[in-house]
């Protein structure tokens, strides 16, 4: 056998009519020959577009660079194109399954300001969206057009810690939310794999304890909210007195139920209560409450999917029979608050955390924790009061220790001869 049929062939590689080798994508232009008018041919070795019949003819002032996947990119200057090019080029060859054609588009589909929207979006709805948006677009100026995958957990942490103003909880629920953010763009394939999602920093934070009041002070205000509202809308007054009877109600609940949301048997139905979509709360009214919602129904009469809180008629600026607004009853409270001499205690903390309180002290912490529907450490934020198992393991200790101290011998010291 001879050399030659030995020899390994090495198979040529591909070129194009100009020469160079054969490579995903090319630059274009839509110039064309001052001469014949011809169009323009890229000419790599040239580096521009000229035209292939003169030579002379001027070269092209505007370019496209075109590849496979839909990047189309429009440049003014051939160094940019052809760096680019070559870029996207080293890019697919290196990253091969991870390369997405989306991070190289000129409109950007994979970039935070074009994800935003899409993002809020699925929020719409949420009884949180509000701070949701404003987290979000908050965070718009800082990583608008930056490629998710590309931006960092150190990014991120920069961008937190440079909101000036804020408490480390709403600094924390600022990173939360962007976490929720990314793990929504992973789960969609706008970030390929987990090891381009960033590093999300530790935002440590302490809950400051709700102030509170006591039964006799709530009474006070509840007072003065009646003497102050009896004429004008009765519904404000007996709205209050339910948050300060039932603590799992929310004020966001009462403006949910309708005319229709008590039953025959005095049990109170909220469909999608607050932090409860798709479900709903039911709670069993005093007799007294389900009298006083009988006797309101009759004094303004509406159709049963009517909201039941709703504005009475003679109100300077307010449109008759409108939902209640989100702090409509909080003005209310503080402004009786402000009449007894109360102050720091919000709608909130005054009533559902002042009654759980006190039911805690009257009937021990774990009753007043199911009555509240709240989870263990977020009614240990206002609820200081000792479980009655403590109570009951000091009281007896107690009697032990008096017990032991009767039964034993008093020593005298003997003296020496």
């Amino acid at each position: 056998m001879s050399n030659a049929a030995l020899t390994t062939t090495r198979k040529k590689p591909d070129r194009n009519k100009s020469g160079s080798r054969c490579m995903a994508g090319n630059i274009y232009t839509k110039d064309k020959c001052t001469i014949c008018g011809g169009p323009l041919k890229h000419d790599p070795q040239r580096r521009g577009c000229f035209c292939p019949a003169h030579k002379k003819a001027p070269k092209g002032t505007s370019f496209e660079v075109i590849f496979p996947g839909g990047i189309h990119r429009r440049f003014q200057d051939y160094i940019d194109a052809e760096q680019f090019l070559n870029h996207i080029r080293v890019e697919k060859a290196n990253r091969k399954d991870k390369f997405n054609p989306d991070d190289y588009r000129a409109a950007k589909p994979n970039s935070f300001a074009a994800l935003a929207p899409k993002y809020l979006d699925r929020k719409r709805g949420l009884a949180s969206y509000g701070k949701i948006e404003f987290m979000i677009n908050h965070a718009l100026p800082t990583f608008g057009p930056m490629n998710v995958r590309e931006i960092t957990g150190a990014d991120i942490e920069d961008y937190l810690f440079s909101i000036d103003g804020i408490s480390e909880k709403t600094r924390h629920n600022h990173m939360a939310q962007l976490r929720n953010f990314w793990n929504w763009c992973l789960r969609r394939g706008n970030i390929i794999t987990l090891a381009e999602m960033p590093n999300f920093p530790e935002v440590p934070y302490e809950l400051g304890r709700r102030k509170i009041t006591d039964w006799e002070t709530q009474e006070l205000v509840l007072e003065k909210v009646r003497e102050l509202t009896a004429e004008l809308d009765p519904k404000i007054e007996f709205a209050i007195d339910m948050l300060a009877t039932y603590t799992a109600l929310r004020p966001d609940d009462l403006r949910r139920v309708t005319e229709s949301s008590l039953d025959e048997s005095g049990w109170l139905i909220i469909h999608n209560p607050t932090k409860r979509k798709n479900k709903f709360k039911t709670i069993r009214l005093l007799e007294r409450h389900v009298e006083t919602w009988r006797a309101l129904q009759f004094q303004f009469p509406a159709l049963p999917d009517v909201p039941f809180f709703r504005h009475a008629k003679g109100q300077h600026g307010i449109k008759a029979g409108s939902l209640y607004g989100d702090r409509y009853l909080w003005k209310w409270w503080m402004r009786a608050c402000n009449e007894v001499g109360l102050e720091g205690v919000p709608l909130y903390p005054g009533t559902k955390h002042t009654t759980a309180t006190e039911t805690a002290k009257l009937l021990g912490k774990d009753d007043a924790r199911k009555a509240s529907g709240l989870t263990n450490k977020a009614f240990d934020r206002y609820c200081d009061v000792q479980d009655s198992g403590a109570f009951d393991v000091v009281t007896a200790a107690e009697r032990a220790k008096k017990k032991k101290a009767e039964v034993l011998p008093f020593k005298r010291a003997i003296k020496r001869q």
